[in-house]
């Protein structure tokens, strides 16, 4: 059996002890994954198991992608709650830095020696090849892994001035640098250790002898946190032919400054009801008067983070510091919000009653975020009820679980909140998975229904074979292309280089087979041009004949970053006659609307459209030489509307512009809007407004909302 698993039985070189191995290895079987949330490791991968750890070393690649506690351990960031059963880590694998360049190495053999995994591998760099072989030894009894590399020059001799170190990831969540009092979301310099907290406790990385290391990481947007790059040597290898670099994971608490609460706090009180006075989920911002800087933490839970907190039942309970508070209540663009500004005094509780009536009736719709992330992500350190409960404070209806690589089922944690009284209006809920393409990286899709599973394949693939394999198992699903224009290895479009002016694709190997295209994805609501550069592509493509429907999600990965259902999309499922009741409408005949096209898209103005009685999704046929739109924009007191436009045909061209008189009432504008039809075509319509959301993260964010096609038939 050893032989077969290419086992050296020789004694370990550290930790070692006297008597039976305390410290076991082998290839990954089923039941070492169980049911434990963001796993990479796969059936037939190596692993080590410790009385406190296991570690998985990924055979395709020989790199660290799993590591977790043998017990199950309270997360130490409250935006992950009670969730317990979850792996720690991202990925770990050395790399060789030269000049700004991380190359990193890929195994040539894995093999289990002794007490510990083994990977041998290489990066190639001009014409200089690197050799790493690196041991991952566990600890006999404590929560510790030890990583030693011993680097050489393929060939032989020196290489000078290059960087022997890690890149790793393990979570979305902050990092904490030794010596930096605050959190960053950059950072490069010396330091002797790098930490997080979060899935099982803290974990710490340093130089197994205390020696500073450099690290280097950044991130673009607040709330994404970037790869690590940890370098412990940047001598290169010295002309005796070898370097050893060792360096430890640790779970232990982060030597940071303890947290103090105030010494003298008061108590902050409140109750969300609706029109009827019914307990009702929703959101508040709370800032406090003369400070400008986020009341809460990044990582922080359901009562606190960023300048947020949510209620699934209606009730809000925290202790403040005394002084004064600015609040602002919302739960949905359909509903009213409330300002109000509190005194919390020492020892003493304020409380406030926020009513927020139904303003906007849109029977017949349900309102869904198609793209949202939680803990079975490997990017979201969220929990399932967390991300539950700021879903339905948005004022959301249906929710489609879209984690990578894995297919979650959001509807046991659903039933468990209204069982146990945490959550008073009820969800829809849709299991989905984001297909994150690797090997050969071309864009992530979304893929709707799926059952638990049914993972897509990724790995290597194709845009036709990954089309097939989702229609496989999900037949009468939807294929979502998302964020379309990010960077080629996550967009689609700018992969396989869509013209900006045209339906034409420059690079072979681009697919049409699929049905959705997410037009506004919810990070780029900080910038509408990149909604408004998709908007275009959009409209390309249907105007060569292909009828997809365009969508707006949230691709929320945390609580504050981004915001559940900015933006949403609206769906028409049918003729139904009551707000209260669409929640129930069956999953089915929503997705069949929503392959239709029976849906607009906002993050706050609420558009009713259409030709001839056709509304989105829908053909007017009869139309004559000129069609004649009716378009009506409705939007709650606190949302902005500025502008409406209407658009024709696949050249995307504006047909019509209107400014909209700044308004508090429901009503901003209904208009009869002729626009030329010469042939068979389509309208789309848009809204915006100026001001930003103020329940938004991102303070600047523009309401913005477009319709899904009418087509028009002369």
């Amino acid at each position: 059996m050893a032989a077969a698993l290419g086992v050296s039985l020789l004694l370990p070189r550290s930790w070692a002890s006297s008597g039976p191995p305390r410290v076991r290895t082998g290839l990954v079987v089923q039941r070492d994954l169980g049911t434990r949330l963001r796993v990479f490791g796969e059936v037939g991968d190596y692993k080590a198991e410790s009385r406190e750890l296991t570690l998985i070393v990924r055979k395709r690649d020989g790199w660290l992608v799993d590591l977790w506690r043998k017990r199950a351990l309270l997360p130490t960031v409250e935006q992950l709650g009670t969730t317990t059963d979850i792996d720690a880590l991202w990925q770990l694998y050395p790399v060789v830095r030269v000049g700004k360049t991380d190359h990193p190495v890929m195994a040539s053999r894995i093999a289990i020696v002794g007490d510990a995994v083994e990977v041998e591998g290489t990066a190639v760099v001009g014409k200089t090849t690197y050799r790493a072989v690196t041991r991952h030894e566990l600890h006999p009894s404590e929560p510790k892994l030890r990583l030693v590399t011993r680097w050489s020059v393929e060939g032989g001799g020196a290489s000078l001035g290059v960087g022997l170190g890690d890149s790793l990831r393990w979570g979305n969540v902050q990092y904490f640098v030794e010596g930096v009092q605050t959190p960053r979301m950059k950072f490069k310099g010396k330091a002797r250790w790098i930490g997080r907290r979060g899935a099982q406790g803290d974990l710490l990385l340093r130089a197994a002898d205390g020696a500073p290391l450099l690290v280097d990481y950044g991130a673009k947007f607040r709330g994404f946190q970037g790869t690590i790059t940890a370098l412990y040597s940047q001598q290169g290898i010295p002309a005796s032919g070898e370097a050893t670099t060792t360096r430890e994971l640790s779970f232990e608490p982060l030597p940071l400054p303890e947290d103090r609460p105030p010494a003298v706090t008061g108590t902050l009180s409140a109750k969300l009801v609706d029109e009827t006075g019914r307990a009702l989920p929703g959101k508040v911002r709370i800032d406090r008067v003369g400070r400008k800087t986020p009341l809460f933490g990044d990582d922080g839970g359901l009562d606190g983070a960023d300048r947020f907190a949510w209620t699934g039942n209606g009730h809000y309970e925290r202790a403040l510091a005394p002084g004064r508070y600015t609040l602002f209540f919302t739960a949905g663009y359909e509903r009213a919000a409330l300002q109000r500004t509190v005194d919390v005094r020492p020892g003493q509780t304020a409380h406030v009653e926020a009513s927020l009536p139904r303003v906007i009736d849109t029977p017949g719709w349900v309102a869904a975020d198609l793209h949202l992330h939680q803990a079975p992500s490997v990017d979201a350190d969220i929990g399932l009820a967390e991300r539950v409960i700021s879903i339905v404070a948005e004022g959301v209806e249906v929710a489609v679980a879209t984690d990578h690589y894995v297919v979650t089922d959001l509807a046991p944690t659903v039933r468990a909140l209204r069982r146990d009284g945490l959550l008073a209006s009820p969800l829809s809920t849709i299991a989905g998975c984001e297909v994150s393409t690797l090997g050969h990286r071309f864009g992530h899709f979304n893929v709707f229904p799926l059952p638990s599973g049914a993972n897509v394949v990724h790995w290597n693939t194709t845009p036709s074979a990954l089309f097939a394999d989702a229609r496989k198992k999900s037949p009468s699903g939807i294929i979502q292309v998302n964020h379309p224009r990010w960077d080629p290895a996550l967009g689609y479009f700018s992969y396989y280089g869509k013209s900006e002016q045209t339906a034409e694709f420059v690079r072979a190997g681009y697919d049409p087979n699929y049905d959705a295209i997410e037009v506004y994805n919810g990070d780029d609501a900080r910038d509408l041009r990149k909604v408004r550069k998709v908007l275009a592509d959009w409209m390309h493509l249907l105007g060569s004949g292909r009828r997809y429907v365009g969508t707006g999600s949230s691709d929320s990965h945390k609580l504050a970053f981004l915001d559940p259902g900015l933006p949403r999309t609206m769906i028409r499922h049918g003729a139904g006659t009551s707000d209260a009741t669409d929640v129930n409408a069956p999953v089915e005949e929503v997705l069949a609307a929503l392959k239709a096209g029976r849906a607009i898209v906002t993050s706050g103005p609420i558009l009713d459209v259409d030709v001839n009685g056709a509304g989105p999704g829908e053909t007017a046929t009869g139309v004559g030489g000129r069609a004649t739109v009716n378009v009506r924009v409705r939007a709650a007191p606190w949302v902005d509307v500025r502008s409406v436009e209407v658009f024709l045909g696949g050249t995307a061209k504006r047909v019509h512009f209107s400014n909209v008189p700044r308004s508090t009432s429901t009503l901003r504008f209904e208009r009869k809007i002729d626009v030329p039809v010469s042939e068979p075509t389509f309208v789309v319509v848009t809204a915006q407004g100026e001001w930003g959301l103020p329940n938004a993260s991102r303070e600047a964010t523009q309401p913005f909302a477009f319709s899904n096609p009418i087509w028009l038939s002369p």
